[in-house]
Parts: C-alpha cells; structure tokens; sequence
C-alpha cells in the first residue's frame, strides 16, 4: 500500500434517488433538444451532433416542481448557453418573445411551489415519462419552425 493511497477519498455510492433524478434529467434534455430539432432557439445553429446543443432550463433546475416540465426547458448552442446564465432580464425577455405571458407566469407560480418527491414518486414520473417517450413518433418530437 502506498502513502498516497491513504489519503484518496472514496467514491461516493449513488443512491437510487440520485440514479432516478439523474435518468429524469438525462431524458428531459433529450425531449426538449428533439423537440427542438437540435437547433438553438436563440441563434438558430444546427446542432452537427447530439450534444453541440444544451438544453437549458427557463426557472433553475434546483426547483423540481418545473426541474422535468419540458416547457421550462429551451435548446441552446454554446454560446447562446452562456448567454442566457448572464443575461438576466434580457433572457426573460427573449423567452416572452416566443412564451406567452400567462404560461410563463403559471410556469413561474409552479417553480416558486414546494415540492418533495420521493422515490416512488420519481419512479412513477420516469415510467411516465418513458412511456410518452416511447410513443411519440420523430415528427412529434420535432417543434415546428418559427416564423
């Protein structure tokens, strides 16, 4: 046994919750970048491969009442990525520029509730999730183009 080894820490177990938000995370950006195409929403960029564009959500993921809401959730390219952490009030916006203001008020009201989920509930919000997923064609998934 080396010195070094001593002092390594170990690897944190993942629980199953972790494992289940981490899937419902993982399959939310999934749906909300096919949805939109793989295009940022911002700049238009498509995207050459799955993961040049980001899905970014509208209210911080912290809140999980709106964590898996695909409506809380845009595609954007890199730059436009890092544009929206900066921006603030422009991004806000931006997003009312192609949101309604009612939904963006409801989806604010939602991600402002307080909202435990236990295992079981994100087991059931995953195989809900799952299931749409399963269903829906490629042509559901893609939102149609702006005008």
């Amino acid at each position: 046994m080396t010195v070094l080894s001593l002092f390594k820490t170990p690897k944190p177990k993942k629980s199953k919750r972790g494992a289940l938000i981490k899937a419902l995370d993982d399959l939310t950006s999934i749906k909300v970048r096919e949805r939109d195409g793989y295009r940022c929403r911002r700049c238009g960029r498509v995207a050459i491969n799955k993961n040049d564009v980001a899905h970014h959500h509208i209210f911080t993921k912290t809140r999980l009442t709106t964590r898996w809401d695909e409506r809380n959730g845009v595609t954007l390219d890199f730059h436009c990525h890092r544009w929206a952490h900066a921006a603030g009030e422009e991004f806000r916006r931006w997003v009312l520029s192609w949101m309604s203001q009612a939904e963006y008020d409801a989806l604010y009201i939602k991600s402002q509730m307080r909202g435990g989920f236990k295992i079981v509930d994100l087991e059931w919000l995953l195989k809900g999730m799952r299931k749409g997923f399963d269903t829906m064609t490629k042509v559901d998934r893609v939102a149609p183009e702006k005008p």
